[in-house]
């Protein structure tokens, strides 16, 4: 893609207003992320923000970093390749946080704080009495994590490129350069201080984008009769041709995997770690659910509007249908408010890319490190966790032009979720609610899901009409119950850590054994023989 090819898609040249815009916005969010940087003091500050995250914090960062590029970019492109049948996929990412901190955060938040534990990997060693656990989650959320990454990347990628009219790569190279630097320097801080701020330019863009451009095409009367001309299916639940008609597990898994699949990603699950008390947990899933709602189905719609007003991908830059958000502001809006929506695009996969770094890097740094050298000093801990934050970004970077990943931003999007989520979930569900899952049911859950969610996509899919998710999430979770069943019981210790998570008063708190502190002797002794 090149700027003449973008202007000769829009019909006109792009006002330099729009590049301006996206130049301030990116220096403030520089200067938020780099004035929250001074504020880390120790890796707990790094890895969960001293857990002192306030609830609307945690709440908006918690959506601005699920929504991103897998949803400003890649949303509008299902829209317009599905129709009305993208709307399945709506109310998970309403429900997801409902669900991320009403099951799982409260135990998580007093789990992990009293083990100590600052990444989903370590709670992972803690609750399965077990280092090659934490060994295996490391592996799957790495891979898993810059397959996500790749998605943002990418999705940058089209957006800079949309807002400047540079090359696609450069765009994305420059966009993935900005976002290493203020990730790498403040850590949980810097990501959860530039989310807040991010998040409110979402919400504002996405209220003036969505009802002009319905406006524009009749109305949500206008926007149906539009898609019925193109193709029937397209104004119905089934999509083009009717195609979803008789597959309904194809249907579920379009559905659950953004409705579910929020408790298997550990870039969202750490922010229930980092939040500062309990009390502050209730008002996250209003906030929350409010948020996934706005942004949710406008996206879609606004694919849905899109397809309207670009009937043939041969009228978009390149052919792809993941130019309809930039294409659909720069033709609707005045130049500066273009600019302002644009700009909250580039907010939401900043937001979400640096969430997953986060992720990634805290992994290798507190994982990894921690197992292979136990007497790490702070600062050599800080190093590493920082200089393989900038080295994975650049190698998901580099990954973007392997022509394995090259099936578009949505369908890579499915991908990452599908690899992790079904592979974590019933690892973090039944870990906080099921006493008697075992090390051996992790490990196989872990393994099963990870492999079905990367393989069925490629292989079965298309020809079973099962949707990627669905199937592994099904195949995990046997493999996670039948396994424990036939496995040894945890030992004492994870039972009475188990205990004291799911206890919910002062009483409860004080009647439990010292034991649970889970000392590092304690966790050595109980890991011994893993």
């Amino acid at each position: 893609m090149t700027k003449n090819t973008l202007e000769q898609a829009l019909g006109f040249d792009i006002p330099i207003t729009v590049p301006v815009m996206l130049i301030l916005y990116i220096a403030v969010i520089m200067f938020v992320g780099l004035w929250a940087a001074k504020k880390v003091k120790n890796s707990e500050d790094w890895f969960v923000g001293g857990r002192s995250m306030g609830p609307w914090i945690t709440a908006l960062a918690h959506g601005s970093s699920s929504l991103g590029g897998g949803m400003y970019i890649a949303g509008p492109q299902y829209g317009w390749e599905a129709g009305a049948s993208s709307l399945w996929a709506a109310p998970g990412d309403v429900f997801g946080p409902v669900l991320n901190f009403g099951i799982i955060a409260r135990r998580m938040r007093k789990y992990t704080e009293k083990s100590k534990a600052l990444t989903i990997p370590e709670f992972f060693g803690h609750r399965y009495y077990s280092k090659g656990v934490r060994y295996l989650s490391v592996i799957i959320l790495i891979i898993a994590m810059i397959i996500s990454l790749l998605v943002e990347f990418m999705a940058m990628g089209v957006l800079v490129s949309c807002i400047t009219g540079l090359n696609y790569t450069i765009s994305l190279i420059l966009g993935c350069i900005a976002i290493l630097i203020y990730t790498g320097a403040g850590g949980y801080l810097s990501v959860a201080y530039t989310d807040f701020v991010q998040s409110i330019l979402m919400i504002i863009g996405l209220f003036i984008l969505i009802p002009v451009c319905i406006h524009n095409v009749g109305g949500l009367t206008g926007m149906n009769h539009g898609l019925t001309q193109i193709n029937e299916g397209l104004a119905t639940l089934w999509g083009e041709d009717y195609y979803l008609k008789g597959a309904p597990l194809m249907i579920a898994g379009i559905a659950l995997v953004y409705f579910i699949g929020y408790m298997g990603q550990p870039h969202l699950i750490i922010k229930t770690v980092a939040i500062k008390d309990e009390k502050s947990i209730k008002l996250v899933p209003m906030i929350g659910a409010a948020f996934g709602f706005v942004l949710a189905f406008g996206v879609y719609i606004l694919g849905m509007v899109g397809r309207v007003s670009f009937p043939d991908a041969s009228m978009l830059p390149g052919g792809s249908a993941e130019y309809i958000m930039p294409m659909l502001a720069l033709i609707n809006l005045p130049p500066v408010l273009a600019g302002l929506i644009l700009a909250g695009a580039t907010a939401a996969i900043m937001s979400t890319a640096s969430a997953l770094l986060l992720v990634i890097g805290s992994s290798v740094g507190n994982d990894l490190l921690t197992m292979i050298k136990p007497d790490a000093s702070e600062a050599h801990k800080m190093k590493i966790t920082r200089g393989s934050t900038y080295i994975l970004g650049l190698v998901s970077c580099a990954m973007c032009f392997v022509p394995l990943f090259s099936v578009g931003v949505y369908q890579l999007t499915w991908i990452a979720w599908s690899v992790l989520s079904p592979a974590f979930i019933p690892c973090i569900v039944g870990g906080l609610y099921w006493k008697n899952g075992t090390k051996e049911g992790a490990i196989a859950s872990m393994i099963v899901g990870s492999i079905t969610g990367f393989a069925w996509y490629y292989l079965l899919q298309e020809s079973t009409n099962i949707h990627t998710f669905f199937a592994a999430l099904v195949l995990a979770i046997a493999a996670y119950i039948i396994v424990s069943k036939l496995t040894p019981k945890p030992p004492q210790e994870v039972v009475d850590m188990f205990n004291y998570a799911r206890s919910f008063d002062e009483v409860e708190d004080a009647a439990v054994p010292s034991g649970v502190q889970m000392s590092a002797d304690q966790f050595a002794k109980v890991t011994a023989d893993a």
